[in-house]
C-alpha cells in the first residue's frame, strides 16, 4: 500500500495522484513541414517562343544539364521557294544551341502565317514545351502549338460569332470498343431549330480527331467563311481514324481498307443524325479527308455514292499496287449504284509525297466517268496546304 493511504481516504488519494499527473506537460503537437519555396531558376521568366517582325521564330528550353537539344518544328515547309534539300536539313532536326543559364535555342524562318507543330528533342528523349500550354494531340504524341499571325481565314477573330467544339465518346458495335470524335457546330446552333448539313472531315496517318480542330484551324476556318457569307452553316464531324495506336506508313497494307470505314457509316452516321440537327440525306452530306483520310473518303465515298453527294480528296490517291483492285472493287460499286456527285473536289501540292498516286488515281476517276475539280498548289505535303483546301471546298459545299 502507498505510505500515503494510510492517512487519507481513497477519494482523496484520487485526486492528489490526478493532480500530480494533471503537472506533467503534455507532448507538444507536431510540426507540419514548412513550405519553401524553389529557387528562382531562369525558367521562370523564359519566353519559348517568340516572333520577329520579319516572321523568323526563335525557341528556347531551359535545360541546364542537357547536353543535346534539337528543335524539331513544322513551319519551313510553307515558306515559299524551299527546295526539297532545304526541308530535308529541317526535317532532320535543327540544332540548338545552349547559353551560359542552361537555356538552349534556335532561331528559324521566315516562316509562313498560319498553325504549326514543333517538339524537343533533349538528349534522345522527345519532349512539349513545359512552357507553352498549346498543344496538338496525335495518334500516339501531343506538340506544342505555334503561330504565325497574317492568315486572316485560319485566325479566331474577336470580331466575329464563333462556333463550339466538342469532343464525343460513342460506342461502337463495329470495333467493340468506345471511340471518340470531335465536333464543330456554328455560331448560334445551340440556340437555333433549323436542320444542318453535315461534312465529315478526316485526318491523316499519326494524327487524331484533335488535329484537324487544332493545327487544322478547321474551327476558325468555318467560323471565318460563315461570318463572311461565303459558306453554309454546317456540322463538322472529325471522326478518329486510326484503329489503335501502331501506325507505319507502308504501301500495301490496309490503310484506309479497315473497319474504320463500316464503324463511320454504320454507327457515326446514324449517331450523328440521331443526337444533332442534321439533313440526313445525301444531297446535304459530304466527306473529305487528306492522305490516309483522303484513302478512306475515296473508299467510303465510292462504295457508299447513296450516303454523300460531295467528295473531297486532299493530298490523296491510291498506290500503284492498289489502282487494279480500287478498280474492280471500289469504281465498280460506284457505277453499280448510278448515282453521280455533286461535287468531286481533288487538291494536291507539287512538291506532294502523294503526287504521282494522286495523279494516276484522278486518271482512274475520270475514266470512271466522274467530273471532277482537281487543284493542284504550290508546296508540300504539310497542313498549310490543308487548311487552304478545306477554305475552297467547304464553299462549294450545299449550295442547291
Amino acid at each position: 500500500m502507498h505510505p500515503i493511504a494510510r492517512f487519507i481516504s481513497p477519494l482523496s488519494l484520487a485526486l492528489v495522484l490526478a493532480t500530480a499527473a494533471a503537472q506533467v506537460p503534455a507532448p507538444a503537437p507536431p510540426q507540419s513541414p514548412r513550405f519553401q519555396m524553389p529557387p528562382p531558376t531562369p525558367n521562370d521568366t523564359l519566353t519559348s517562343v517568340e516572333l520577329s517582325p520579319d516572321h523568323h521564330v526563335t525557341f528556347r528550353l531551359w535545360a541546364p544539364s542537357a547536353t543535346a537539344v534539337k528543335l524539331q518544328a513544322e513551319g519551313p515547309e510553307a515558306t515559299p521557294g524551299i527546295t526539297p534539300d532545304q526541308l530535308n536539313a529541317y526535317n532532320g532536326g535543327v540544332p540548338m544551341t545552349k547559353g551560359d543559364q542552361g537555356i538552349w535555342q534556335a532561331t528559324i524562318g521566315p516562316i509562313a502565317p498560319g498553325a504549326y507543330r514543333y517538339n524537343f528533342l533533349v538528349d534522345g528523349v522527345v519532349t512539349v514545351d513545359p512552357k507553352n500550354p498549346l498543344t496538338s494531340q496525335a495518334l500516339a504524341q501531343s506538340r506544342s502549338l505555334y503561330e504565325v499571325p497574317g492568315a486572316p481565314f485560319d485566325e479566331y477573330s474577336p470580331d466575329i460569332p464563333h462556333g463550339a467544339i466538342a469532343t464525343v465518346l460513342y460506342n461502337s458495335s463495329v470495333t467493340q470498343s468506345q471511340r471518340r470524335m470531335t465536333i464543330y457546330t456554328p455560331p448560334g446552333y445551340e440556340a437555333g431549330s433549323s436542320r444542318l448539313p453535315v461534312l465529315y472531315l478526316l485526318h491523316g496517318g499519326g494524327d487524331s480527331d484533335n488535329s484537324w480542330p487544332t493545327v487544322g484551324r478547321a474551327g476558325a476556318i468555318l467560323d471565318n467563311l460563315i461570318a463572311a457569307g461565303k459558306a453554309r452553316p454546317m456540322i463538322v464531324v472529325m471522326p478518329a481514324g486510326h484503329l489503335s495506336t501502331s501506325f507505319r506508313l507502308t504501301p500495301g497494307t490496309s490503310m484506309g481498307h479497315d473497319e474504320f470505314n463500316d464503324d463511320l457509316v454504320s454507327v457515326v452516321l446514324p449517331y450523328i443524325d440521331a443526337h444533332y440537327r442534321t439533313l440526313a440525306d445525301r444531297s446535304h452530306r459530304a466527306i473529305a479527308g487528306l492522305s490516309m483520310g483522303g484513302l478512306q473518303t475515296l473508299t467510303i465515298a465510292l462504295n457508299h455514292p447513296d450516303k454523300f453527294a460531295s467528295v473531297g480528296v486532299f493530298s490523296s490517291g491510291w498506290f500503284p499496287d492498289s489502282l487494279k483492285e480500287a478498280e474492280d472493287k471500289d469504281i465498280a460499286a460506284y457505277r453499280a449504284a448510278g448515282k453521280s456527285y455533286k461535287l468531286f473536289w481533288v487538291g494536291v501540292g507539287q512538291y506532294d509525297i502523294a503526287l504521282a498516286n494522286c495523279h494516276a488515281s484522278v486518271e482512274l476517276l475520270k475514266k470512271a466517268g466522274i467530273q471532277l475539280e482537281y487543284h493542284e498548289s504550290p508546296g508540300y505535303h504539310a497542313w498549310n496546304n490543308w487548311r487552304d483546301y478545306l477554305a475552297l471546298f467547304a464553299p462549294k459545299l450545299f449550295l442547291h
